[in-house]
């Protein structure tokens, strides 16, 4: 290659990666919305033992706190207790699931209590003996 295409290709290249874009970007327009007060929640069973909820509440400054959580037929639970706004998300999570540990992971403190015995009993079960299946 000549020392001309070189100089060729290095202008060419310069030009193309200095350039501006090849379509103007348009520009974007965005709308802040003011925080505006709002409240919900349920809570709900199915007969058998298992039931969730969840409550919010937002307070129109940007703030919003809430709670949810469930409960299962053999009575392990996770209740989560949160505040979002400025500050970002705080948890403070109580629980009895196996498995969990009292700790603090960044913004969420977890309480946590032992699970149920028969919960502890499935954990303790012997092992069923696998078969092997000739194909």
């Amino acid at each position: 290659m000549s020392s001309i295409s070189v100089a060729l290709l290095v202008l060419t290249i310069s030009a193309m990666a200095l350039a501006g874009p090849a379509v103007p970007a348009s520009p974007i327009h965005t709308i802040q919305e003011q925080p505006r007060p709002y409240e919900f929640g349920y809570d709900f069973a199915d007969g058998l033992g298992m039931s969730q909820h969840r409550r919010e509440v937002a307070d129109g400054t940007g703030v919003v706190k809430g709670a949810y959580g469930y409960q299962d037929p053999l009575g392990v639970y996770r209740n989560v207790e949160y505040t979002a706004g400025a500050d970002g998300y705080k948890a403070v999570i109580r629980s009895n699931e196996p498995g969990t540990s009292n700790q603090a992971v960044g913004d969420a403190v977890y309480i946590v209590e032992l699970p149920p015995p028969a919960v502890v009993a499935q954990g303790l079960r012997a092992a069923i003996p696998v078969q092997s299946v000739s194909y």
